[in-house]
């Protein structure tokens, strides 16, 4: 196949797919979302922080054409037979090519402790930008992935954990055989990081810690999120607040500064109105539920 002859794929199927479950509680390798992109024309910078509400990682696998990442004043070339993958929210840009020529990714997307513990493990060993053949078993089994996941998104959740897993596993065997030395020239992978969560509690001060304008940065969140930032930003904080009432021993006063809260008691109402109980209540029951298993 030509090298940048884009692959016909499905009953023409491009865009994204969210993989949803009726419950991810317990220990899973999640999948997030997956799709394929054609790009036929050359869109817009895009800034990879909008991407992601809650920490993710991505495998952008280029099946035709040229992408470009850029990283602070860098700008780093991904071609066809390449796979940018980065921790999500990222700070930096994806820039799509300058002249109008076709191009193609397919990508996958996990969360969660054990998708995530891995997918660190195999960004951080092989490098942001890892090389492999068209018909290697990670592409292979991901295109099973994304087929799967557009004529059942919604399934099993172990089913799912399952067949991540299975990719995962294809991932990691095929870097194995097909990364070079580590002094080849690659992007060293970035330390995982979550910018939404620690940003500052407002809107306001989350642009212009951007260096964006609120207005200009409320519109652009709105419609990626198609929720409210402030919204989004609350909820995010809440739930970091909960992982830590479940997994820390710090105060419930500690746990309301980590988060942002400027008080316990406007912390407290925060936490109430959302779970519907105390961060105390909420702290004894997860306890006790954990305990039960």
């Amino acid at each position: 196949m030509a090298r940048n002859q884009p692959i016909k794929y499905g009953p023409k199927f491009t865009g994204n797919l969210l993989i949803t479950a009726d419950s991810w509680d317990g220990p899973h390798f999640r999948p997030h979302q997956c799709g394929i992109n054609d790009f036929l024309s050359t869109p817009p910078p895009h800034a990879m922080f909008m991407d992601a509400m809650e920490p993710n990682g991505c495998f952008e696998y280029v099946l035709s054409g040229t992408i470009y990442y850029r990283n602070g004043t860098e700008r780093h070339r991904v071609e066809a037979g390449e796979a940018l993958v980065t921790r999500r929210p990222d700070p930096d840009w994806m820039l799509r090519p300058v002249r109008d020529v076709p191009v193609q990714t397919i990508w996958l997307s996990v969360m969660g402790e054990l998708g995530l513990r891995t997918f660190d493990f195999l960004h951080q060993k092989f490098g942001q930008i890892q090389r492999f053949p068209q018909d290697s078993e990670v592409v292979r089994v991901l295109r099973r992935l994304v087929r799967l996941a557009q004529r059942q998104p919604h399934d099993d959740p172990l089913v799912w954990s399952e067949r991540t897993c299975r990719w995962m596993n294809a991932w990691w065997r095929d870097a194995i055989a097909n990364q070079p030395p580590r002094d080849r020239s690659v992007l060293a992978a970035i330390e995982p990081s979550r910018l939404i969560s620690y940003a500052p509690g407002t809107v306001k001060n989350f642009a212009s810690a951007m260096g964006y304008s609120r207005a200009y940065l409320t519109r652009k969140l709105s419609q990626q999120w198609q929720r409210p930032p402030g919204e989004v930003l609350r909820e995010v904080r809440l739930q970091d607040a909960a992982s830590m009432l479940r997994s820390t021993r710090m105060s419930i006063s500690e746990v309301g500064a980590k988060v942002g809260y400027a008080t316990t008691a406007s912390f407290c109402r925060a936490f109430r109105r959302h779970y519907q109980r105390a961060p105390r209540q909420y702290r004894q029951c997860e306890s006790f539920e954990l305990g039960s298993v």
